[in-house]
């Protein structure tokens, strides 16, 4: 699924701009035209949630599921075209739609000829379904229809897909195309449950109450499926040995553009040095990203450079800290602001980043025609952070070293993932000299994800990945706090909420501009987050490899261009270590 943002692991990307993607330098490459064959073993640092896109909720799902492009196992309707880095390139459709005067409806024609991987025939009746299900209330799919608030109905003519709007607004087009990967009608409902049930219905007071609905909900999030896919795209899943890797398969059949190598093989190894060393001993073709330390120190000299490439790349996004408003700590923006201003950014960046990277602003990208370059980042100072922390009348009464106020103590624990160690032990000792305590806890990525949705966290370190055409509303409007939407820190705040739904609305690019402009110096005096950094990311992969690109987008990379010439290939039907 191509959502605005997904959820990264450990680290965002800084966007040094929107190009076109550039070859990688490989000065072993061989010449030729693409060729056929071969396996590329990809690690990953954490394991999907699930593999059904309307439920999952992992960066890492995606980048298994659909790549960088929206087409590997399921497929969207269109993806980006590298030309222009608009959303124009068809998919499951035959091109653009047509859209109404009022910007109200959009009409697409379906693709004809398209075989989902167990042989059925595709047809519109699949997307019309994917539509339903995925603003079925029922469904534990928040952040899906937080993109799709306006949607009032999907109806399906012959090879005519037609979307109706509730009121203009400038992101629908991107968001029907690209919020949803399209699911087969005959996996996920076989017993037609909700054929005869209008989309209007599914939206209505009727979608949490009829009982056939409740039993296609019930069947569809437990649904067996949610773990072995069935897609239209250039791969089709093989197998899912949890904890060790999941095997993706050429598909032969495929309507469009064949894939070369014969299998994605992604095994998961969440230990950086493990994945390293993996890596160095061949059991591992693509590491997409090395730990700064890893760059700097441990991937260099002949013998590294003789079977590896080494690059750096960039995908929009960044690192964050967040504070959930719920809690007493944080309810003051001064607090937030101080918290900001404790944490040295700069030194975080060159010490333990190695330099890979830039201080976070805010929530928009900074090549972005939308970032207001007026806005600098708070700076790292402490005397000013206990300042703050005064003025909000956190100060300690009872000299024992820790603030508090009104009998409580300010004392929190943040949680973040297995490479956040560094990070939590720096914010510790800052905030242990501005007196208040902190505890670290260090979790598994899913049960952090689990904690965020259901707000049961003080403060949590993540990171958020967004892609070129960038919607804040999943994110930051209130609606988004409920239901497990994506405003996990639950920062709610009327003036931003109608920032976001005006911006939507206008349809002139310089006024939504300075709309923007407006809702980021909210952000700014606000910090619901500490915005941490935008960052480099740095990959290493076998020298075999060919037709490598670099995009900017998630994950980065596009297997399905990517071959080994004939006197490379590695694999062929013996297993892969």
């Amino acid at each position: 699924m191509r959502r605005t943002v997904a959820v990264f692991l450990i680290s965002l990307t800084f966007l040094l701009g929107c190009s076109r993607p550039d070859k990688a330098e490989d000065k072993a490459a061989v010449g030729g035209p693409p060729v056929q064959g071969d396996w590329v073993i990809v690690r990953y640092e954490s394991e999907p949630d699930v593999l059904n896109p309307l439920l999952q909720r992992a960066a890492v799902s995606d980048y298994a599921l659909y790549g960088v492009n929206n087409s590997q196992v399921y497929e969207l309707l269109m993806a980006y075209d590298p030309q222009t880095w608009r959303v124009t390139k068809p998919l499951l459709v035959e091109g653009p739609p047509e859209v109404s005067a009022d910007h109200l409806t959009y009409s697409f024609k379906v693709r004809d000829g398209v075989k989902w991987h167990d042989g059925k025939p595709f047809s519109g009746e699949d997307i019309l379904f994917t539509f339903k299900a995925g603003m079925c209330p029922l469904l534990d799919s928040a952040s899906v229809r937080s993109y799709l608030s306006d949607l009032r109905d999907v109806q399906l003519e012959g090879r005519t897909i037609r979307f109706v709007m509730t009121e203009p607004n400038v992101f629908d087009q991107f968001n029907i195309v690209s919020t949803l990967a399209i699911l087969p009608k005959h996996v996920f409902d076989p017993e037609g449950l909700i054929d005869g049930i209008g989309f209007k219905d599914i939206i209505g007071p009727k979608g949490k109450t009829d009982p056939k609905i409740k039993k296609f909900a019930e069947q569809f999030n437990a649904h067996p499926n949610n773990r072995a896919p069935i897609g239209t795209g250039p791969y089709k899943f093989e197998k899912w040995d949890t904890g060790r890797e999941i095997v993706l398969a050429r598909n032969d059949n495929y309507w469009g553009q064949k894939a070369y190598l014969d299998k994605i093989v992604i095994r998961i190894i969440g230990d950086y040095p493990a994945a390293l060393t993996a890596l160095k001993a061949g059991e591992v073709d693509l590491m997409p990203r090395l730990l700064p330390v890893q760059h700097a120190q441990q991937t260099s000299g002949p013998a590294f450079d003789e079977h590896f490439v080494k690059t750096k790349y960039s995908i929009p996004g960044y690192s964050w800290i967040g504070w959930n408003e719920q809690r007493p700590f944080f309810k003051d923006k001064r607090v937030r602001r101080a918290l900001t201003m404790l944490l040295d950014r700069r030194t975080l960046i060159d010490k333990v980043r190695y330099g890979l990277g830039a201080i976070g602003i805010g929530p928009v990208n900074v090549s972005s025609r939308d970032f207001n370059p007026d806005i600098k980042p708070w700076p790292y100072d402490p005397p000013r952070a206990m300042e703050l922390l005064e003025e909000a009348g956190w100060k300690d009464h009872d000299g024992d070293g820790v603030r508090d106020k009104d009998g409580v103590k300010f004392s929190f624990e943040l949680m973040g993932g297995a490479n956040s160690k560094v990070l939590l032990a720096l914010m510790r000792e800052e905030l242990r000299k501005a007196g208040i305590e902190m505890r670290e806890r260090i979790v598994e990525f899913n049960v952090l994800g689990t904690a965020l949705r259901e707000h049961r966290f003080d403060a949590a370190t993540l990171g958020w990945s967004v892609d070129l055409t960038q919607d804040p509303y999943q994110i930051w409007h209130s609606s988004s706090a409920s239901n497990r939407g994506s405003n996990y820190i639950n920062f709610k705040n009327a003036e931003s909420d109608r920032l976001i739904e005006q911006a939507r609305k206008e349809f002139d690019d310089e006024r939504r501009k300075q709309i923007y402009w407006r809702w980021q110096e909210l952000i700014h005096e606000e910090q619901p987050y500490t915005f941490l950094y935008y960052q480099e990311e740095v990959a290493a992969y076998s020298k075999r490899f060919q037709n490598v690109t670099w995009w900017p987008l998630r994950p980065g990379y596009d297997l399905t261009s990517w071959f080994v010439p004939k006197g490379l290939q590695k694999y062929g039907t013996t297993p892969a270590p």
